[in-house]
Order: structure tokens, then sequence, then C-alpha cells
């Protein structure tokens, strides 16, 4: 009975960690970007202008490191020249020509371009996100009073070496996490060979977490040495506590496996597991795509360390135990009772780790796949679809290998080493696909995802004296444009008719304003054209003269949007589907919490019929009854699933 407690508790806390991923779902979280990619440019990628610019800038999805960054501009055949004076503008506050500012905010790379004459320019670029040192780049066309056609999508493909160092990152704490749980397995199931059994997982898992730890480190210079970057001035900002963080945990963890292989350790060994885990997870997320963004979200590093811990856990314990049972096996250590026995143990371990993987990675793939075509056009999304493909292929052979182990009687038969051999290969290369997608460009380019429906420009109005007056520029975008002025007159009867509009466009500093009449179009309205040159912050003021009064002048501050990334035409389709995707996971969240529910009040409603049953054995006055008390507790089924009445 004790035992069937302990699986109660047990399964009562998973229900419960299922819950809180719930509730994290539907808790708002900001929007998190995963690597510096570009959103937005001046001259637009395609765009035609009337004269010649005088300034490029690139707004990126985070901040990049300037010493990093790179840019050419090249016409026709001849040589790209790479443009100098390159500086950062935050959020249109000001310039930041050193870059050393260590901030998520999505930033804009400036610089002046030469005299350019009449032709087809094309701007090259690479540079560095400062969240996760990702290496990304990209091309676009514009025009100088000639048509151009923009470019091609291209997605910078991850680099072998560093995917295959985030892999080694993953196994090794695959082989830590599930090492541990292989190793409970082990115990629970009671097998004579246990103490071979438990000092194999012990091994694996030490090996895991040093193997982790080394490869973290290399990964870290592999990044650092292509960049020219400094390693003090990097660890001593955001990314270096974000990379303790998970040092740290990994450290713990080696802790924890070497403390945890005698027994009197073993409180220990359980604290540093779990202060260890909880920090390599979390740091591990921080320096993923959970991690980026002006704003990190709570929710969605919570849900990756969930995801994280969850999937490594059960691929690690996985390997861990199918190596652990062919080698008994071949070894003669482990009777097949003994390594059906084990594998049995691991399957309520497995399925609440599947269970908040499933949750979690729909959830988190709201974020790192834009639309449709996002998904199927791109390197990450058709990896994100093979790593699918992957898990499925996982749930087959685990499904299989279940009903082989859970069969009763004659319907039991032994799990054939290859099938074992086969699950622990997929959960490998799950891993490997994880490393390729953790390397890679979420697959949320502007051209592959629709955007929302926005008004081409926002009106604004103030009272000037006696006047009321609006003001909205169409497009609000750089590029010609059209302000349209509204001036009506409060006063009954006026004053005076309105006999000139004056508007002018101040932009920066050292740039001469814009003074350009309007001319009226009816009703009070008036219009005039403008030349809306560069994105960014600047001031209209539009003066107003009428017959016999003033001229009275009314200042309006204003934000040029930036000219964004064109959309391609859908091949399926180009609606975000994120909204989508975050459904999809609070429906799965429901229907597991449901099964776990059901499960609980099977367990809980058997626990109480062998309760009763033994209780009614005990007090049966003759040997009939007793017989008869004792053949129903033989039926019942036992925590392993088989009838304890017909043995394995």
């Amino acid at each position: 009975m004790a035992t069937g407690r302990r699986t109660s508790v047990r399964l009562r806390l998973a229900a419960a960690a299922l819950l809180a991923v719930t509730a994290g779902l539907v808790l708002p979280s900001g929007a998190a970007q995963a690597h510096a990619f570009l959103t937005s440019s001046n001259p637009g990628d395609g765009q035609v202008l009337p004269a010649a610019p005088r300034q490029l800038s690139l707004e990126f999805s985070e901040h990049v490191e300037l010493a990093s960054t790179r840019i050419e501009l090249s016409r026709g055949s001849e040589a790209p020249v790479a443009l100098t004076g390159l500086r950062l503008v935050t959020s249109g506050e000001g310039d930041s020509a050193a870059g050393a500012e260590d901030t998520e905010e999505p930033v804009q790379v400036a610089a002046a371009l030469p005299p350019l004459e009449r032709g087809t320019y094309r701007i090259s670029w690479e540079t560095l996100s400062s969240d996760d040192l990702h290496r990304t780049s990209g091309d676009l066309v514009f025009g100088v009073q000639e048509a151009v056609t923009a470019t091609a999508f291209s997605e910078p493909a991850p680099r072998p070496e560093e995917a295959a160092m985030r892999w080694a990152v993953l196994l090794g704490l695959a082989l830590c996490l599930g090492g541990r749980l292989a190793r409970w397995v082990i115990e629970r199931a009671r097998s004579a060979a246990g103490p071979w059994a438990a000092a194999v997982c012990d091994r694996y898992a030490v090996w895991g977490a040093v193997g982790a730890s080394l490869a973290s480190v290399a990964l870290l210079v592999d990044q650092l040495a292509p960049t020219g970057l400094r390693l003090d001035g990097l660890l001593a900002g955001g990314y270096g506590l974000r990379w303790a963080v998970r040092g740290a945990g990994l450290l713990l963890l080696v802790g924890a496996t070497w403390t945890g292989r005698s027994r009197p350790s073993q409180i220990t060994s359980r604290g540093l597991l779990a202060a260890g885990t909880g920090l390599a997870c979390v740091g591990t997320a921080l320096l993923g795509h959970s991690g980026a963004g002006a704003a990190v979200s709570p929710t969605r590093v919570v849900a990756t360390a969930a995801h994280l811990a969850g999937g490594l856990t059960w691929a690690g314990a996985l390997v861990v135990l199918s190596f652990v049972v062919v080698r008994g096996r071949r070894a003669g250590r482990l009777a097949g009772a003994d390594s059906r026995a084990a594998l049995r143990a691991f399957g309520i371990p497995a399925a609440v780790c599947v269970s908040v993987v499933a949750v979690t990675g729909l959830y988190l793939s709201s974020q790192v796949v834009g639309s449709v075509d996002a998904l199927i056009l791109t390197l990450y999304g058709r990896t994100l679809l093979l790593k699918v493909v992957a898990a499925g292929l996982a749930g087959v052979l685990a499904l299989a290998n279940t009903v082989r182990l859970h069969g009763r009687g004659s319907k039991a038969r032994p799990v054939p080493a290859r099938a074992v051999l086969a699950e622990a290969g997929v959960a490998l290369t799950i891993l490997a696909l994880t490393a390729v997608l953790t390397s890679g460009q979420p697959a949320l380019e502007p051209q592959l995802v629709r955007p929302p429906a926005q008004p081409s420009s926002v009106a604004v109005d103030q009272q000037v004296g006696d006047l009321q007056e609006a003001l909205a520029v169409r497009p609000n975008r750089p590029g010609p444009a059209v302000a349209l002025v509204d001036v009506f007159d409060t006063r009954r009867p006026s004053p005076g008719p309105v006999r000139s509009v004056e508007v002018s466009l101040v932009g920066p500093t050292g740039q001469p304003p814009q003074r350009v009449a309007a001319q009226p179009i009816g009703g009070g309205r008036w219009s005039a054209p403008l030349d809306l040159r560069d994105p960014g912050r600047l001031r209209l003021e539009v003066t107003v003269r009428r017959a016999g009064m003033p001229a009275t002048t009314a200042t309006f501050p204003w934000t040029v949007g930036r000219v964004p990334l064109p959309t391609r035409p859908a091949t399926l389709s180009t609606a975000p589907l994120g909204p989508v995707l975050v459904g999809a996971a609070a429906g799965a969240a429901a229907l597991v919490l449901l099964a776990w529910s059901v499960l609980l009040w099977r367990r809980r409603t058997a626990q109480r019929l062998t309760r009763r049953s033994r209780q009614a054995a005990a007090a049966a006055p003759d040997g009939t009854s007793s017989a008869r008390a004792a053949g129903l507790v033989g039926a019942l089924p036992d925590r392993s699933g088989a009838s304890t009445g017909t043995g394995r």
C-alpha cells in the first residue's frame, strides 16, 4: 500500500506540473524574436527612388554587434565597396558609434552612402546577434530612377560545427538527467543485477555532465572566434550572465552525479540535481530563442526550460536504459523478467516527460514559425517538420514496445533488442535535429509572413487658438507622401477666411526644412506633397494665414514608419500561424490533463477496491470466503500493469 500511495503522489505531482504549464499558456507573453533578422530597410528591397539616397538604414529585430557588422554596396558588375562610419540607432533616440551597450532592443544600423548615379544597386550585409552570437546575412536591391526587382528570399544556413557542438551539449545533458532517471527505474525494478545496472547508469550520468560542461565551453570558443569580440567584454554583459547561469547549472550537475554514486549522499545529490537541472535548462533557454527580444518573456523561458528538461530526460533515460538492458542481457547479468520490469517502470516517467514536451513544443513553435509557407519553404521549418516526424516514429515504436511489455499471460512477449535500440536511435536523432534548430534562424522572416492590416496613416489634431487643426500623412513611410490638413474655425461668425496653408517638414539637425504650400481640395481640407526621405522622428509645422488675422503655427511631432520587406506571393498561406499553434497547445494541454485525471481516478479506484478486498479476506469467517477474497485480490492488477495471479 505504501508503494501505491507513493505512485499516487507522483501522479498528482505530474498532473500539477502539467496544470502549471497549461496556466502558463493562457498568460500573456511578450513577443520573443529569435536571431537578429532584418525587419525593414531604407531604401527598401525593390524600391525605386526618384533621387539618390544619402543614407542607408537597416532595422533588425534584435540588438547586433557593430564590430561584427559588414555592409557592402555594389553596382552592376563593379566591385563592391565596403561602407564605413557604421553606427547604431536604438529606438530612434540617438546614435551609438561604439555599439558597446548590451540590450535586446530592436536596433538600426545606419551608414552614409556615397553620391550615387542613376542605376541599380545591391546592398550585401552581415551581422552578429548580441543575444545568441548567431551570424545572419542578406541582400537587398534598390534602383535610382531605374526599375528593379526585389531579391529572392535567402536563409542563412547553420554552421555544421556549431550544430555538432550544440548536439554535444544536449547529449551530455540528456545522459546526465536520463542516467539519474534510469538509475531510479532500475532500483524500482528490484532486480538481482540492480547494483551493476545502477553503477552503469551513474557512469553515463557523470560522463554526460562532464561532457556537457566541456562542450559548452567549446561552443563559446567556436562562436566567439570569428567575431573579433573580446571574451571579457562579451562575458561582462547580458550574454555572459546567461552563459554563467547555464555554466553554474552544469557544474552543479557534475557534483550531483559524482556524489550520487554512494547511497549516503543521495539527499545532497538530489538537491544538487534539482538545482543544476533548473539552472542548466533556464540558462539554455535564455541563451536560445526564448531569451531574445526587447523584453524576455518569463512564460516562454519557463516553457522552454520545461521542454528541455522533459525531452532531455526522456531521451537520455531511453538511451541509457537501452544500453543497460542490451548489455546486461548479452552479458547474462539481466534476465528477461528483470529487463521487462525495468522498462515497465519507465512507462509513467516517460509518459510525463512526453506530455510536457508535446504541450510546450506546440506553444514554443508559435513564435519560431511564422506561417505555413515559412514552415515548408525554409530549412528551419523543414527541420522542424522532420523532428515532428521523428517524434511520431518514436511514439509508434514506444507503443509497439509497450504492447509487448504489458501483455498478460501468454500475450507477454520479450522486447527485441533491435526494437529497444531503434527507439533509442530515434531519440538521438531528435536531439540532433534540435541542435540544428537551435543553430539556425527561425522561420519568422517578414517576406514569408503576411503583416497585420494597418492604417496608412494616423491622424492627429490639436487646438491652436480658435482653430481646430488635424493632420494625416499618407503613406507614412519613406518616399513620396501627401500631408492632409483639416482646418476648422471654432468661432461663429468666422473672423476671416483661410487664405493659405503651408506645411514645413523639419528633419534631423543639419538638414534644411522642407516648406510646401498646400492646395485646397474642398471642405476645409488642404493637401501638400512631401518627400519623406528617412524613417524616424521629425516635426511637421502647419502655418495657417487668414485675412486680417496674424498667422498661426501648429507643431506636430511625427514618426515616419519603416519600409517593410515585401511579403512573397503565397505558396500555401502567409497568414500568421502563431495564434493557431497557441490554441492547439492549450487544447493539447487540456486533453493531457483530462487523461491524467482519468488515470488518477482509475488508480485510486483500484487501490480502494484492493484495500476493501484485503479487509474482507482478513475478516472472513470461514476458509471458503477467505479463498474467494484471496482470489479476488489475485485478479487485481498490480502496479506494473500485470495480474498478480498470473505472474510475468
